[in-house]
């Protein structure tokens, strides 16, 4: 029985208020008790199940005007719009856990393949377009980052992508006599290279940084801002300039799970 927000929500955003003013709010502690009684959470979890069943119902122009509602209303820091979201993608994607926060603008070409793991963020106007998309645990993907289509997607826990950035999934191979020229193009006049795009655990990807198909990005890396990565990385190395050149060796995570 899970909830689109529960009291584990609650609980990160009390720590962060104690963390940055030294208090919380009472409500906020009193919401933490209710969300974890059982005279709450039942009723609450049956309202947004039928809810959810409402909003995604496969009806023609109703499916259609309820997809332009929900995804143009506001995101952060207004709840109201996270929360309709959450109702909504909760029914058509193929994992969502609670505690996701789908911002406004995201875009899911294929809603079944995507797994969205507790507390992963997906910022405004994010487009995944990727045939599968695995996010997991504490993930951040910012605003505007692309996700193009045709191969896989995996980011795994604690990793995070900053603005602007582009994960390409497939793309056109320059051989063989073949075109270039895209989708339009008859299939026996394009070579097309599909792969899976794998950011490993608390890697960083910077603002504007593009990993093409068959990239992983191993354990803790580091990719700058403005870097294109065409070959794999090393777990902890630091990777800038257009070259994508190693420059150095971060810090392991000491930090716990949570």
């Amino acid at each position: 029985m899970q909830l689109i927000f529960d009291h584990r929500l609650i609980r990160h955003i009390i720590d962060a208020s104690e963390k940055e003013h030294g208090r919380s709010s009472r409500a906020l502690q009193l919401a933490e008790r209710l969300l974890q009684n059982s005279f709450v959470k039942v009723p609450l979890w049956l309202f947004e199940r039928v809810v959810g069943f409402l909003l995604a119902l496969p009806i023609p122009i109703y499916s259609s005007a309820v997809y332009g509602l929900v995804t143009n209303m506001r995101g952060l820091p207004h709840m109201l719009g996270m929360y309709i979201r959450g109702l909504y993608y909760r029914q058509k994607l193929g994992l969502m856990e609670p505690n996701v926060f789908i911002d406004q603008g995201v875009f899911f070409a294929y809603p079944q393949g995507v797994e969205l793991k507790e507390f992963s963020y997906i910022d405004k106007n994010v487009l995944v377009m990727s045939k599968t998309a695995k996010v997991g645990r504490r993930v951040h993907i910012a605003p505007r980052v692309f996700i193009s289509g045709g191969g896989d997607f995996e980011i795994e826990n604690y990793a995070c992508i900053a603005t602007n950035s582009n994960i390409i999934t497939s793309t056109e191979v320059l051989k063989d006599g073949a075109r270039c020229s895209g989708p339009m193009v008859s299939a026996d006049q394009r070579r097309v290279f599909r792969g899976k795009v794998l950011i490993k655990k608390d890697a960083f990807i910077g603002a504007n940084a593009t990993l093409l198909p068959g990239v992983t990005i191993e354990t803790g890396a580091v990719v700058g801002a403005g870097v294109t990565a065409a070959k794999s990385t090393e777990p902890w190395g630091v990777y800038v300039g257009e070259r994508a050149q190693r420059v150095g060796t971060r810090d392991s995570v000491l930090c716990p799970d949570n």
